[in-house]
């Protein structure tokens, strides 16, 4: 955008450039003659530098548009007047705002909309959390009593941060990229960034090179590291006593460093104060820095030492960035916990995996990977894959093997207190009758215990098996799979059916995206694009319906996607949407053609 910019620029007669340099209206206007002007947060920073006095210090259209609804109302106008998606009318408007502040209220030339009691109009739900934020000489000030030349990390432990429950027990930090190698065979950053674009695939893997090079080259014992969950959440702090090692012995996060950690808790951050998406973040000497570390000493204190206790998972953890009402999220623990079978349907992209691990942890009551067990049924598993069988040696010959399920569901019986989970994904691609084979019938809820025991097809003699109770089924099936005309009935009578709906219009998916920092104009896009399209595939009725709806998980993007703008939204389209069109609508290309201009026009 910017190199495109400069370019028009440079277009422009020298009477035309100076016009422009005069008037911050007419630079406004020169801007927005270039293509993705209202999503790029460049635009609002290069007009803020040149004309501080008519431009406000945000990267965001989004927040733009939410103090202007927030003071219309103070100011006694009618917020629906003004049009949202008109950038300039919009700062027009918010200096209009700020000069009535300064005219009505007796606001100060110089005040800042972060600044109290203005934080609290158009963020009301921070209580002004904005002003705890130290000005930037009392940040250095504090940043050199407390650390001296120390550097301060945040760092992803994985997503959804899959590993720290790890980190703290070993006392480490790790980083993924394994195929890499050890990082100390790189001289630079670009060494790394060449390697990661032929191992990746992607154009520009910038924030992942960049991740990579600081964890193995800058950073250094004694520096600090805040770990963090999300965009919100905070897990702890610690020192940073070791160098950088890869350490070959891990299966994965093989890139590692020594903490101890001094601070471990949950501390949920205001979504105005929402940290960045990425890995690894060098955080020395921002003005949040100070704010973190107030929020995680003044929070709750720390657990007691590590007893192995698992840690509970909370409803409220469960639903974060679920896209799922508390009503409907009971009204499926409810189903899972009364039939311990429930099936997740719905159609590519509305998240069934991912709600059915947050399900699992929500039912056992704690985050324990180690009671939730995952499979994927296909047209050739069998009985023998899932109960028991007998399978070749080595040595020639045959041996009883037990199969995944036989083996859990004895886990389980030994630990009666304890609830486990079975995920079964595509559960309807399997042939029930030949998987379950005589445990059919004991998978239903009340046909659970000894009591209803049975001898196994290749064991009769030994001590019979049954499902125990603690033990619940989480299936999942995507109802887009053209393979399969119908459910089997068996599945039907023992399995609750939960249908999961793309999350499109619904503030859960908004506010999300928002905090993502996708601006607000390419969340309305795809909010609307996307409905548009779904309507007219749940219309089509002959050929596809409402299991083939395109779900909201294409849109969420990952950590590592760097980019979150319009580039970010064609390559999700051209790679991922297209494709799954072109096979809904494989006997009419010209329909796909033209559904795929409108998703990008």
């Amino acid at each position: 955008f910017f190199i495109r910019m400069m370019d028009a620029w440079t277009q422009l007669s020298a009477s035309q450039r100076e016009t422009r340099r005069a008037d911050p209206w007419a630079l406004a206007e020169c801007l927005r003659e270039q293509d993705e002007t209202r999503t790029r947060q460049l635009r609002h920073i290069v007009l803020f530098l040149l004309f501080p006095d008519h431009f406000e210090p945000f990267a965001s259209a989004s927040q733009k548009n939410i103090i202007v609804r927030a003071f219309a109302k103070k100011l006694g106008e009618d917020p629906a007047a003004f049009n949202y998606k008109d950038r300039i009318a919009i700062d027009r408007q918010i200096l209009v705002i700020r000069e009535r502040l300064q005219q009505e209220k007796g606001a100060a030339p110089d005040f800042d909309f972060h600044d109290k009691p203005y934080l609290k109009v158009w963020r009301p739900e921070s209580g002004g959390v904005g002003d705890d934020l130290l000005s930037r000489e009392e940040a250095d000030v504090w940043y050199r009593q407390r650390f001296g030349d120390a550097r301060v990390w945040l760092l992803a432990p994985g997503p959804d941060a899959r590993y720290w429950d790890e980190f703290q027990k070993k006392g480490i930090i790790a980083i993924g990229w394994d195929q890499l190698g050890d990082l100390r065979a790189f001289d630079n950053r670009e060494g790394i960034h060449e390697q990661l674009r032929n191992i990746l695939d992607k154009p520009n893997p910038w924030n992942d090179s960049l991740a990579c090079y600081q964890f193995a080259h800058e950073m250094r014992p004694g520096d600090r590291v805040i770990i963090k969950q999300g965009l919100t959440l905070l897990l702890g702090h610690g020192l940073i006593e070791s160098d950088y090692t890869y350490d070959e012995s891990r299966a994965e996060y093989r890139h590692t460093r020594r903490v101890r950690w001094e601070r471990i808790g949950r501390w949920r951050l205001p979504k105005e104060q929402a940290i960045t998406p990425k890995t690894l973040t060098d955080f020395t000497g921002y003005r949040w820095v100070p704010f973190a570390f107030q929020v995680m000493e003044e929070g709750p204190p720390p657990p007691p030492p590590d007893n192995g206790d698992p840690r509970p998972y909370t409803r409220q953890e469960a639903l974060q960035d679920l896209f799922l009402s508390e009503a409907e999220f009971d009204h499926i623990i409810d189903a899972l916990t009364r039939k311990k079978n429930i099936v997740l349907e719905g159609p590519p992209g509305v998240g069934k995996t991912f709600i059915a691990k947050r399900l699992a942890y929500r039912v056992i009551g704690y985050n324990v990977p180690e009671r939730v067990r995952m499979i994927q049924f296909h047209q050739s598993y069998a009985y023998e894959d899932f109960i028991q069988g007998y399978r070749p040696q080595e040595e020639g010959g045959f041996e009883l093997r037990n199969g995944v399920f036989y083996s859990f569901c004895r886990e389980a019986a030994a630990n009666p207190d304890d609830r486990y989970v079975f995920i079964i994904d595509e559960v309807n691609r399997g042939n029930l009758s030949k998987i379950f084979g005589e445990l059919m019938m004991l998978i239903e809820a009340d046909k659970r215990g000894s009591e209803y025991a049975v001898p196994l097809t290749y064991s009769p003699d030994a001590e019979p098996f049954h499902v125990p109770p603690n033990l619940y089924l989480i299936g999942m099936m995507n109802t887009a799979d053209r393979s399969l005309a119908m459910v089997d009935y068996a599945l039907r009578r023992r399995f609750a059916f939960i249908r999961l709906t793309p999350a499109f219009g619904t503030d859960q998916l908004s506010d999300f995206l928002l905090a993502a920092e996708v601006e607000e104009d390419l969340v309305n896009k795809i909010v609307d694009r996307l409905t548009h399209l779904n309507r007219k595939i749940r219309e089509d009725r002959k050929n596809l319906g409402p299991g083939f709806e395109i779900g909201h998980s294409f849109f969420c993007p990952q950590e590592e996607d760097e980019e979150r703008g319009e580039s970010w939204y064609r390559s999700v389209i051209l790679r991922e949407i297209e494709p799954l069109l072109r096979e809904y609508w494989f006997d009419r290309p010209d329909q796909v053609d033209g559904e795929i201009k409108a998703l990008l026009a």
